[in-house]
């Protein structure tokens, strides 16, 4: 199985990284088990949920930039 991943550069006030964030996979879509407007709506939640984690590292290195500019 192909591993999903969000990738975004950001730059803030001089500094650039570029995060990355697995997006965690289902199971390939099994119309025996489940069904399929489910499966879509799972899957875009573990995106959102992707892209929640990748906020959070952002706004943890601009913290990071913010105290080191302070000293």
């Amino acid at each position: 199985m192909n591993k999903k991943e969000i990738s975004r550069e950001v730059n803030y006030k001089g500094f650039s990284k570029i995060f990355t964030v697995e997006i965690e996979q289902l199971p390939p879509f099994n119309e025996k088990t489940m069904d399929k407007a489910k499966y879509k709506e799972t899957e875009e939640a573990l995106i959102l949920i992707a892209e929640g984690k990748l906020e959070n590292q952002k706004f943890e290195w601009i913290f990071a930039i913010e105290q080191d500019l302070q000293k």
